[in-house]
């Protein structure tokens, strides 16, 4: 029987890779297997199941030839009535018990009498890194996307101290260019990623995905909690993980609601009269020299379960 791990081929969110390459560090000889189409798997399989699922509930749940470990998982709000159906409930009682990212997940999958527990991030297992730490501060799609990139940078512009302006280094997760990659290629770059992370002086994001790999590699982390106050389906990922960041920071926003009005707000530019309003973050942040732990014996556990399946 082959080792497999999720992957996602179309996606354009590097955080999907970084959950992939926290896998591959983990199962030797594994094969990629597409988390929307694990139905159409047809050779045995030992699949460590985590990550979000999913975009296509009509292909849930997996092939019979598939064995999962149900680590690090999340169902979405997009894919709740499909992985909560009465076939679904069933599978997931014979895979029992389940590994949850959140609490969202945990809730849900107790509700329905299913053995699980909170397992944290697959990228919690990441390696912590000793080495010598650079200068780079970095913003890793604060704000992240839920907005059109003039209000974002209009936003970020003013949370950012008068001193630090020139200083910081903008990086994003997001890109188009990755569905036309090679496997072999995203893995790299993901990797690439994470190398500058773990050497970063401290990192700003609103992305899961940068910080819980940014805690797990030392490396002080803020969590920018704005822009996901206008999106449920966003938030329904955070319970149970960041309450592992260092630092969870949250902004009010001019016109951030869901609202006709705060959208033509948003669209018209009349957001900009109330940009004075936010205040800059605070500077003693950008001098975090520490992580929390209590990730650490989630990690541990994580290892311990993906030992005692793929042994």
């Amino acid at each position: 029987m082959r080792n497999g791990i999720v992957y996602y081929p179309k996606s354009s969110n590097r955080g999907d890779d970084i959950q992939s390459y926290a896998a591959i560090l983990l199962i030797e000889d594994a094969v990629f297997c597409d988390r929307e189409q694990l139905n159409l798997i047809r050779t045995p399989t030992k699949l460590l199941c985590n990550g979000w699922f999913m975009e296509k509930g009509a292909n849930w749940p997996p092939n019979r030839k598939v064995n999962p470990l149900f680590l690090s998982f999340h169902i979405s709000t997009k894919a709740k009535r499909k992985l909560t159906s009465p076939a679904s409930i069933a599978y997931f009682k014979q895979h029992q018990p389940i590994g949850c990212r959140d609490t969202h997940t945990l809730n849900l999958l107790q509700k329905h009498n299913i053995r699980s527990f909170l397992s944290g991030c697959l990228t919690l297992t990441l390696p912590r890194y000793t080495g010598k730490r650079g200068d780079d501060i970095l913003f890793v799609d604060v704000m992240r996307t839920n907005y059109t990139s003039s209000y974002r940078n209009a936003i970020v512009s003013r949370i950012i101290p008068k001193r630090y302006k020139d200083k910081i280094e903008f990086i994003t997760h997001f890109s188009k260019e990755m569905k036309s990659q090679t496997s072999h290629k995203r893995m790299n770059e993901a990797k690439l990623l994470l190398d500058r992370y773990k050497k970063a002086k401290v990192v700003f994001t609103s992305l899961i995905h940068c910080a819980l790999p940014c805690v797990a590699m030392g490396t002080p982390v803020v969590f920018v909690d704005a822009g996901f106050n206008n999106n449920k389906a966003k938030r329904d990922r955070f319970g149970g993980v960041t309450d592992l960041f260092t630092t969870h920071l949250h902004i009010d926003l001019p016109f951030g609601k869901r609202t006709f009005l705060n959208k033509l707000a948003r669209i018209s530019g009349f957001y900009r009269l109330f940009l004075h309003k936010i205040k800059p973050i605070d500077e003693s942040l950008f001098y975090l020299t520490e992580t929390k732990s209590k990730h650490i014996k989630m990690a541990k556990n994580l290892k311990e379960c993906v030992r005692n399946f793929f042994s």
